[in-house]
């Protein structure tokens, strides 16, 4: 689809450019170049800008109703195209890093035992990227961190993750029982990249305790979790990640020690989305009911833990 119609309807369903930007991974100068490029081609207006956002005029009402139908046609036209070149017995699904590392490979792996035959694509992301994925239709699902403003998906919550402060385990930090916000504020703090849905937690909970990123002392952003890991267990800072990345080392002795930061609540769910009223194949309906299946069975364990 143009490239300037998707800015379009970035601009118009977030309400602002540099929202629009971020979720499009481009720079704010460019969507609004897009931007002013349609206005010069329908010699129109097609928002206004006010203390509420970028409004829409009614010009620009109309051209949403003709995006929309645009956009629709396009991803019809990929899934038939994609569906042509490798027939109904394939998947495409986009996943968060988390989602990959720690959640999929388990419910994917019985999945292929049962449908060998079916060929199984995943294209591994921040929680941002596979909205834009999904919502384009580019491919058939995705896997997200938290509740990331899905823009007219359906969501079907699977896991509850657990986020907490990782260190090494030679860190003076592993036997504590939690640290402070200030004791935070004064450590080496290793971030995820904008976009993924681990940062957005951690920026959420500080904003709830009075915070925001600007509190912390940055010294690296990442967009592995492994490479993430790797750091903090050789002690260059410390990071929120989940409870479930804790690998041993080779000796088998735990790389990271994950410690509660007191007055933070560093919790997720694990969100299946997907277009609103689109019927998946049958390939995709099997392998979503191994992650429900999975994600079930999860919880049930969780319940059972004293």
């Amino acid at each position: 689809m143009e490239e300037r119609l998707t800015a379009f309807l970035a601009v118009a369903r977030s309400g602002r450019v540099s929202e629009a930007a971020r979720r499009l991974h481009l720079a704010v100068s460019s969507v609004s170049h897009d931007i002013a490029s349609l206005e010069a081609d329908f010699g129109a207006r097609l928002f206004v800008r006010t203390n509420r956002g970028m409004v829409l005029t009614p010009a620009g009402r109309t051209l949403l109703g003709y995006a929309e139908a645009i956009e629709a046609e396009w991803r019809r036209a990929f899934r038939e195209v994609r569906r042509t070149t490798s027939g109904q017995t394939s998947v495409h699904l986009a996943a968060s890093h988390t989602a990959v590392d720690v959640f999929l490979p388990a419910p994917l792996g019985r999945f292929r035992r049962e449908h060998p035959d079916v060929r199984v694509t995943v294209t591994m992301a921040n929680s941002a990227t596979v909205l834009n994925q999904v919502e384009s239709g580019q491919v058939d699902f995705g896997l997200v961190e938290g509740r990331l403003g899905a823009r007219r998906l359906g969501v079907t919550a699977l896991w509850q993750d657990e986020l907490a402060l990782a260190v090494s385990s030679r860190h003076p930090w592993a036997a504590r029982d939690q640290v402070t916000l200030d004791e935070l504020a004064a450590a080496d703090v290793i971030l995820r990249e904008e976009g993924s849905g681990t940062r957005r937690v951690l920026e959420t909970a500080l904003h709830h305790a009075g915070r925001d990123l600007s509190y912390l002392r940055v010294v690296m952003e990442l967009s592995s979790l492994r490479a993430i890991v790797a750091m903090v267990a050789h002690g260059v800072g410390v990071s929120v990640l989940s409870r479930r990345l804790g690998l041993p080392d080779p000796a088998g002795t735990p790389a990271v020690a994950f410690v509660p930061v007191a007055g933070l609540r560093l919790r997720r769910e694990i969100d299946l989305v997907a277009r609103a009223g689109e019927e998946p194949g049958d390939a995709v309906r099997a392998l979503v009911r191994h992650l429900e299946a999975a994600a079930a069975a999860d919880r049930r364990r969780s319940r059972a833990r004293p």
